[in-house]
């Protein structure tokens, strides 16, 4: 059985919808792509579509990339290497992933690891614990070394 859309959209219908896609929150344009790729939209409109969009400053993968990179730390707590890998899975350009970490801020980073800390007693455990979340092996161990 093949798949069969049960809607089908006109370039107005899907101009409004994907307005309304991207005030919901930040999206990316690789999303953009494929939201307007799963209404059944033809390539050429979907050009058409996300150069309005970004016209409209409706879309910006520099916001995009500023507003996951600050999501993913404080809301996850990920770290520099996983936000990073986020982005480029998302098929952003490495300019604005170089933004989008501009927003880790370094204090932050140290004192939210030291807050961690107090959790992981063994020191394997806190190792392979930030290293899972995505942080490099020199800030582990100088949280290590600032809570002794």
């Amino acid at each position: 059985m093949a798949f069969s859309r049960t809607k089908t959209y006109t370039i107005d219908a899907a101009r409004q919808a994907i307005h309304r896609y991207c005030a919901f929150q930040e999206r990316c344009q690789s999303e953009v792509q494929e939201r307007l790729r799963a209404m059944g939209i033809v390539p050429e409109a979907q050009a058409e579509l996300v150069s309005e969009l970004i016209s409209g400053d409706f879309l910006s993968e520099e916001r995009f990339a500023r507003a996951y990179a600050r999501g993913k730390f404080r809301i996850k707590g990920w770290g520099p290497r996983k936000i990073t890998q986020g982005l480029q899975a998302k098929r952003v350009s490495s300019a604005c992933i170089a933004l989008g970490m501009s927003e880790l801020n370094e204090e932050e980073v140290r004192t939210y690891l030291s807050r961690q800390r107090s959790k992981y007693p063994d020191d394997q455990q806190w190792i392979a614990w930030c290293l899972r979340k995505g942080y490099d092996l020199a800030a582990a161990k100088a949280a290590m070394a600032g809570a002794d």
